[in-house]
C-alpha cells in the first residue's frame, strides 16, 4: 500500500504505547521513501525517527484484524470539544526487524465511522471473499474492503486515505471529547444487525460456517480466530445482537450462555439456594460454586 515498511528496531513486548499525538501532527508527517524503525524510548514509550506521527503514516494497513501487530488509538487527554489526540499501541508481541502492519482500535473506528461488513460483503469463491455491494469490487481480506467504502469506492492512496482520516476526526471533536471522558463508554452500535437477514438464528448459522477455515473458525465480520464452531458463533452474537437466551425468573435476554448462568445466580436467595456454605452461610445456587467458595475463603 506504500513504499515504506515501518519496522521494530529490537523486540518489543504487546501493549508498549507511544506519547499521544494530535491530528495537526498526523496531518503534517509524510511517509518517508526508506524503512522506519519504532523503539522504546528511556520512559518506555514508542517513539520513531521523526515522530510517531510519521510510523504512522508510513504503516501498511493491516488486512485483516488478527494481522494488525500495532493499533491507532483514540487517546483521552485535552479540552472538552477538542479533536481526539491519537496514540500508537501494540497489539502482539513484535521480533526485532518484524513489520508493524496498522489497523484502529474500536473507538477510533467508530470515531471515524469506518464501514463494517455485513453478509452481503461475503462470498464463497469457492473461499471466502470481500465484494463491495456499491461497485462489485471484490477482495481477498476484509479490511482492504472496509477502507475501499471508506473512501467511497475510489483506489486507495494512502495521502488521500489520511486526510480523510483527519477530516472524520476532527468532524466528530464534540462526540470524540464525551466519548473519551471518564464514565460509562457511549453506545456507539459499532456492528448492528444486518438488516438483509431478518432470521438472525439464519444469520447466525450463515456466519458460523462460511468461518470454517484450515486455521480453525473465523469470523467473517472483524477477522478474529476460535478453535471452536461453538466459541465463534457466541462471538457472531456480539456483531448481530442476537439473545435467543432467556433468564427463567425475569425473562432477561442473553446471547452468551456463561452471562445467563451468572446472571441466574443473582436471583438465588438464601432460601432457594441449595447448596449454603455450612461456615458461613452465604447462599450459593451450584455444588461446584460451594466447592470453588470453599477452596478460595475457607482452604
Amino acid at each position: 500500500m506504500c513504499s515504506a515498511l515501518v519496522l521494530s528496531r529490537r523486540g518489543l513486548r504487546r501493549g508498549a504505547r507511544s506519547q499521544p499525538f494530535s491530528l495537526h501532527e498526523l496531518s503534517a508527517a509524510r511517509a518517508p521513501p526508506e524503512a522506519v524503525y519504532v523503539d522504546v524510548d528511556a520512559r518506555g514509550l514508542l517513539c520513531a525517527r521523526g515522530g510517531v506521527a510519521r510510523a504512522v503514516r508510513a504503516a501498511r494497513l493491516a488486512d485483516a484484524a488478527p494481522h494488525a501487530c500495532a493499533l491507532l488509538c483514540a487517546a483521552g487527554g485535552g479540552a472538552p470539544g477538542d479533536a481526539p489526540r491519537l496514540q500508537l499501541r501494540l497489539a502482539a508481541d513484535a521480533a526485532p526487524l518484524h513489520e508493524l502492519r496498522l489497523w484502529f482500535d474500536e473507538r477510533a473506528l467508530a470515531l471515524l465511522d469506518m464501514p463494517f461488513l455485513t453478509l452481503r460483503n461475503i462470498a464463497r469463491t469457492p473461499g471466502p471473499s470481500y465484494a463491495c455491494h456499491e461497485c462489485g469490487a471484490r477482495f481477498d481480506q476484509p479490511n482492504p474492503l472496509k477502507t475501499h467504502l471508506f473512501l467511497a469506492c475510489a483506489a486507495f492512496e494512502p495521502t488521500a486515505f489520511w486526510l480523510r482520516c483527519v477530516e472524520r476526526l476532527r468532524s466528530h471533536a464534540p462526540d470524540a471529547a464525551s466519548a473519551l471522558a471518564p464514565g460509562p463508554a457511549p453506545a456507539l452500535a459499532l456492528d448492528p444487525a444486518p438488516a438483509l437477514a431478518p432470521d438472525p438464528a439464519r444469520l447466525e448459522a450463515l456466519a458460523a460456517a462460511w468461518g470454517r477455515s484450515r486455521d480453525g473458525h473465523v469470523c467473517v465480520y472483524c477477522g478474529k480466530l476460535y478453535s471452536r464452531k461453538y466459541g465463534l458463533k457466541i462471538h457472531i452474537r456480539t456483531h448481530t445482537g442476537y439473545k435467543p437466551l432467556r433468564c427463567r425468573h425475569c425473562l432477561r435476554a442473553f446471547g452468551d450462555p456463561s452471562n445467563l448462568n451468572k446472571h441466574v445466580r443473582l436471583h438465588a436467595a438464601p432460601a432457594a439456594a441449595p447448596h449454603a456454605c455450612a461456615l458461613c452461610r452465604k447462599p450459593l445456587a451450584r455444588r461446584r460454586d460451594l466447592l470453588r467458595h470453599l477452596r478460595a475463603h475457607h482452604a
